[in-house]
Formats: structure tokens, sequence, C-alpha cells
């Protein structure tokens, strides 16, 4: 299905920057002239001025400059608050297309602009990536303990300083990111009982032989899909399709969150 939208910033009632705006200001940088870039953008060379002295002088500063004479009419180009207005359109537009395709995709969780991101444009090192809401604050000294609760309803516990509990503005109800690694997570058929040690429990879906290593995906609660590396030694009672639990130190756990 293509499902698209077209992106119109306004200033109260009157459009500012539109598909069709924000085509020229992409072509007068381009080119550096009015007039080429009015061409480039299929529009009249009265439409591209009177739509570029709109946008001047419609905010405290102008998007384009230019200079009478020279060949096609005078040089011109996009001031740095012009610049801005280009790149700050275009990531607009991307979370725009982002929202867009969530909406027909019905295993990405809606709770956040967060949960929307980390699903179509987070890439990382880090193998392991699952967004949660925060339920539990809990203060040790210098660390906090932070529960998580996953779309699928389990918990995990990550630990962090004070200092950047409050730098990322963590709160109850909070949407956030984790992230860890595979070699982090330990697959294993009976749930540890250690302080600081999260087990979730899941089912094992696949088994990838990597040399004297294995990766293996465990699928928890439908919802999400944790990976693991570990060596094929330890792997003896595992089998696929079987229960079994992802278990990964608290300390191992990256949390990020919007402000």
């Amino acid at each position: 299905m293509d499902l698209h939208a077209l992106l119109t910033l306004s200033l109260g009632d009157k459009p500012f920057a539109n598909p069709r705006r924000i085509s020229l200001l992409e072509q007068v940088a381009n080119t550096g002239s009015i007039s080429q870039g009015a061409k480039l953008a299929g529009i009249s060379y009265k439409a591209a001025w009177d739509a570029i002295n709109d946008m001047n002088t419609a905010m405290p500063e102008p998007v384009v400059c230019s200079e009478k004479g020279g060949k096609g009419g005078g040089g011109a180009k996009l001031t740095e608050f012009g610049e801005r207005l280009l790149k700050v359109y275009s990531i607009t537009s991307q979370v725009q297309a982002m929202a867009l395709a969530a909406l027909l995709d019905e295993s990405v969780d809606m709770h956040s602009l967060l949960d929307v991101m980390a699903h179509f444009s987070l890439n990382t090192s880090a193998r392991n990536q699952l967004t949660g809401r925060i339920n539990g604050i809990d203060s040790f000294g210098l660390n906090d303990k932070i529960s998580v609760t996953l779309a699928g309803g389990q918990q995990i516990q990550i630990s962090v300083t004070h200092s950047s509990r409050e730098r990322l503005q963590l709160a109850l109800d909070k949407s956030v990111l984790l992230l860890f690694k595979a070699p982090a997570v330990r697959a294993t058929t009976h749930a540890g009982e250690l302080d600081g040690q999260n087990c979730l429990s899941g089912r094992l879906l696949s088994v990838t032989e990597l040399g004297d290593k294995a990766e293996l995906a465990i699928d928890i609660n439908g919802k999400d899909i944790i990976y693991s590396v570990m060596p094929l030694t330890q792997m003896q009672s595992l089998a696929v399709g079987e229960p079994c639990f992802a278990c990964f130190d608290a300390t191992q756990v990256i949390l990020a969150s919007m402000n």
C-alpha cells in the first residue's frame, strides 16, 4: 500500500514551507540562481520570487539572499537559516514516513516516537535492541536500579549511575531503549537466581553455527527477539522450538531515552 503524506510547515494559517517550496530551495542551493532553480523546480520565475519573498519576510531570518545582476538574473544562495530549514524538513519528513510505515506494521509498538525510530532506523553494534517503559526506580548510593517493562510484559533490571539517571531525565512510565550485545546473553534451560541477573523466559527460534560458537535467536513472548552468542559446548541441553531463558547481567545493558 502506497500510503504517504505531504508535509507542510505553517505560520498561523499560512503555509511557510511545503514540498513545492522545499524543492525550489534545493534547486536554488544547487544552481546558485533563482531563475534556474525555478526552472528545475517546475515553476515560473514570478512564482519562485513570490515564494522566496514570502519566506524571507515571514521569519526573523531570511532563507535566501540574492544579488542583482549576473548571469541568469543574479546570484542567490541559501542563508544558514535556509540550510537548517532544509535539514529540519528532511528529518521531519523521515519521521513522518516512519510513522506511516508503523501504522501498517502491527509488530511496531506505538507507545512513543522512540519505539518507532528504534524499529525502523536505529543501527548500532549492539545486536539486541528492546524498547520498554520504566515501572520502577530505586536508589542505592551512586547507582540506581531501573526496572523496565517490555512489550510482552516481562521486566528487565538495569543499573545506571545516579548522575546518568538525572541526565537522561528518567521517570516512571517513560519510554526507553535498551541495548546489549549478544555475547553478554547466556541461553539456558534454567533461570538464574543471582542478584542483578536478568532471565527472560522464551523459546529458542534458531541456532546458527559460527565455527566453535553459535548465534541463538530467542523469542520473548512473541514481542521481542533476543540474540545470544555462546560456545557450542554450552548448548547440549538447548533445542530449537523448546522453552529456554535468556540471561544477562543488569550492568551489561545500555539505556537510551529521548528527553
